[in-house]
């Protein structure tokens, strides 16, 4: 028996309409999963981390964090027999200071099996949130004898064999729009080195919205009727259907940026922001920390005075500023470490009082005027304030200096 063509047509338009409001993704679960392939570094590897030369070192390090769960799992062998060893994470390959991530000792036959859920330890947060960062194994004796490293999550051109990534994350609706619906963010990678990165909007508010990552526009987005839309990036070649045909709700395009722990800001066509966040999944006890200041004066050759801190924030990222004041109007260039890394201005504050101020931030925020923290500091670093134009490698005479603590 059929059923009556009316009521055919009625089931039809039910399945659409449910179609339609149909969510691109549920709710977004926090997450990051990552495994990379450490690169042998006591001279006894071939030189491409795969462990082949004999002797050779061979490690890998698997994350895995969602929700509570912090755990880091390390997989070695070709290490000293019975031998303590300390897992470090360091900001840079040449950094002076680590953060210890996990302690072992090797077996009888130089391999280690560690599983470590970096959340259970006497302090409340994790010691490190290790992505971004450059794993090293050292010798617990002498950290400074470094076997193996590599690194989580950093950029593609650091990425070692056999690495995958998964990242996931809900970006905060912006304070001041208030807007309903969610964004979620998800990066993949894997180990062939083939990488997706996908946007999806869920029942926002019918407008039109630009994606920025990095403040660089990435693609434009006009939800259907429910209020969904989703941006595809990927690596690999896109494949359309022929049509020639755009869904302005959901755009394919190619992957030609790297989009790990950048800021991601999603606004309206007018620029009003209405959700924001890194690629970076937020996870519990280990992007929220108890906020910090460590202040250095500086010393002066002449007039003025100064100030540089290192700052850890509640999302546990460290940022770095300079602080100068009673110094001549005018532009001055900012070296760290013999390093030049900013020019800015000193100008009256309004108070007689002449003042200048930099900041710098892993993920700058639109509009608090920040520069990105892409060069290595940290205490012992040497700050030098100098005129413009003048070289500290060169023998200029700094008009403000200091090293941090």
């Amino acid at each position: 028996m059929f059923a009556p063509a009316h009521r055919f047509r009625a089931q039809i338009l039910i399945l659409a309409l449910a179609l339609i409001t149909l969510p691109f993704t549920a709710g977004a679960k926090e997450e990051s999963k990552i495994q990379i392939r450490l690169t042998d570094l006591s001279g006894n590897g071939n030189g491409n981390g795969n462990g082949l030369g004999r002797g050779a070192v061979r490690a890998d390090v698997h994350t895995q964090l969602q929700g509570t769960k912090v755990v880091l799992k390390l997989r070695a062998r070709g290490l000293d027999a019975d031998t303590e060893y300390v897992l470090l994470c360091k900001d840079d390959e040449a950094a002076a200071d680590s953060a210890e991530l996990t302690r072992f000792t090797s077996k009888s036959n130089g391999s280690a099996n560690v599983t470590q859920n970096l959340a259970k330890t006497d302090d409340p947060e994790a010691p490190a949130d290790p992505r971004g960062k450059y794993l090293v194994i050292a010798n617990a004796a002498d950290e400074t004898n470094e076997i193996a490293g590599g690194w989580l999550y950093g950029a593609p051109q650091d990425d070692g064999p056999k690495t995958k990534i998964k990242e996931v994350t809900e970006l905060a609706p912006d304070a001041d729009a208030s807007p309903s619906g969610t964004v979620a963010a998800r990066y993949d990678m894997r180990p062939n080195g083939h990488g997706k990165l996908s946007i999806s909007m869920r029942r926002v508010p019918a407008e039109d919205y630009e994606i920025l990552v990095d403040g660089v526009l990435a693609a434009t987005l006009t939800p259907n009727p429910a209020g969904n839309a989703r941006a595809d990036f990927q690596t690999r070649p896109i494949r359309g259907n022929g049509s020639g045909k755009v869904k302005p709700h959901h755009k394919k395009q190619q992957l030609g940026f790297d989009p790990r722990r950048k800021e991601i800001l999603v606004q309206l066509t007018d620029g009003t922001a209405m959700f924001n966040g890194p690629m970076l999944a937020q996870i519990e006890g280990l992007n929220t920390c108890s906020p910090s200041s460590s202040e250095t004066p500086l010393t002066a050759n002449g007039a003025g005075s100064g100030v540089a801190a290192l700052e850890i924030e509640e999302n546990c990222e460290t940022a770095f500023d300079v602080e100068i004041r009673d110094v001549a109007v005018g532009s001055y260039d900012l070296f760290v470490n013999g390093v030049f890394v900013a020019t800015f201005d000193t100008a009256d504050d309004g108070s007689g009082t002449v003042w200048g101020f930099v900041r710098f931030d892993p993920t700058p925020d639109a509009g608090e005027d920040e520069w990105p923290l892409d060069f290595p500091v940290g205490s012992g670093s040497l700050v030098e304030v100098m005129n413009t134009g003048d070289d500290p490698g060169a023998g200029g005479t700094p008009v403000l200096y200091g090293n941090l603590l």
